[in-house]
């Protein structure tokens, strides 16, 4: 019994399906989703760029790279804009 319930679930190597991405579908999308696909939140800007928040945020007041704001807590940031302050200073 235990063996056929295991069977139930277990798919062999042969029928898993691979993902593939499509680089059509980035051509589908508007400007501006491809602007938010490229917005990262405040804990993963902070992993970039290996700072604390506080950081990112005066980082962000210098002038260094653009902050987007929606509402008064959501916040995000630019992934290339910080990736290119990473290059550049």
């Amino acid at each position: 019994m235990r063996n056929k319930n295991y069977l139930r679930w277990f798919k062999p190597a042969e029928e898993k399906e691979e993902t593939i991405k499509d680089s059509s579908t980035n051509e589908k999308m508007s400007p501006v989703d491809m602007t938010m696909n490229n917005l990262v939140k405040m804990k993963e800007a902070t992993k970039l760029l290996k700072a604390s928040a506080p950081t990112v945020r005066k980082y962000a007041r210098l002038g260094c790279y653009k902050e987007y704001r929606f509402g008064e807590k959501l916040v995000f940031y630019d992934k290339e804009e910080i990736l290119n302050f990473i290059l550049n200073r």
